[in-house]
């Protein structure tokens, strides 16, 4: 039997809604690695300079090596505050941009098609009070191996407290749900880490499968630029670039259209 990972890092109670606090220091926590690795190139380039710069009293060892620690610290600042404006507070932002932009309001039943954490399908609940949202983990075996997405998963539970909130779980490829049964399809972060290929389309054709005829998709995913460079290092170089995301859309939707905050990507399309 697999041991449970343990984590220093709190687990989410599936009985209560976790703060934008938690949310901000997962976020945190499950880059550790990444920081990790960016920390130890910058000091296998810095300390060699600088002991370099203090054994001859040569400055110009010295100096490279104040500029690149400088660097370090600014970098981090930078990523630190990108995560809080992706995962913090402010994270209500772009959620009702992208609600208004696809003009959804109401009574409506949404789909909420994600790789294991239930954060969107909180926002949502709480910016559309009269909506049900279907929470749908749409992981699969073979999926990422990624240690951050291993985190992800195991610190927080399925929410029990909400009525409107239905968790559910995709089955080889297969969403629990009836045909045309959902007027909204959402698919947010993390969505890259389903694999390009035969399983993205598996997922994409079942959500196409569930809306209703005329219903919306929306995604909200972080893409490659230089803005999510200096916010997630180069791991940000396995997502899905913005432009294949906007290709892959028009192959199977319409009327798709694109926007963006907090170097957050968003496309909106109808069935």
């Amino acid at each position: 039997m697999k041991t449970a990972t343990k984590h220093w890092y709190p687990r989410a109670k599936a009985g209560q809604q976790p703060t934008p606090w938690w949310y901000y220091g997962r976020a945190i926590y499950v880059s550790r690695h990444d920081y990790r690795k960016i920390f130890l190139n910058f000091l296998a380039v810095g300390v060699p300079l600088g002991v370099t710069g203090l054994l001859l009293d040569e400055p110009w060892f010295l100096y490279p090596a104040y500029g690149l620690a400088c660097i370090g610290f600014a970098l981090l600042f930078y990523s630190l505050f990108g995560l809080y404006r992706q995962y913090g507070h402010p994270a209500k932002n772009y959620f009702q941009k992208l609600l208004n932009k696809a003009e959804i309001t109401g009574k409506v039943e949404l789909a909420d098609i994600h790789i294991g954490t239930y954060r969107h399908t909180y926002q949502f609940a709480n910016l559309l009070p009269e909506a049900t949202v279907h929470s749908i983990d749409c992981w699969q075996d073979g999926f990422s191996s990624e240690e951050a997405i291993s985190d992800v998963r195991s610190l927080e539970p399925a929410p029990t407290h909400e009525a409107r909130i239905k968790p559910v779980k995709v089955s080889n490829y297969e969403i629990p749900l009836n045909d045309a049964s959902c007027d909204v399809v959402v698919f947010g972060f993390g969505t890259h880490e389903i694999p390009a290929g035969n399983e993205r389309d598996k997922i994409f054709a079942e959500a196409k499968r569930i809306l209703k005829p005329d219903g919306k998709i929306v995604m909200f995913e972080h893409g490659i630029d230089f803005q999510n460079y200096l916010i997630f290092g180069p791991v940000i170089y396995h997502v899905t670039q913005h432009k294949e995301w906007m290709k892959f859309f028009q192959s199977m939707f319409i009327e798709v259209k694109d926007d963006r905050l907090y170097a957050v990507d968003m496309i909106i399309a109808r069935k």
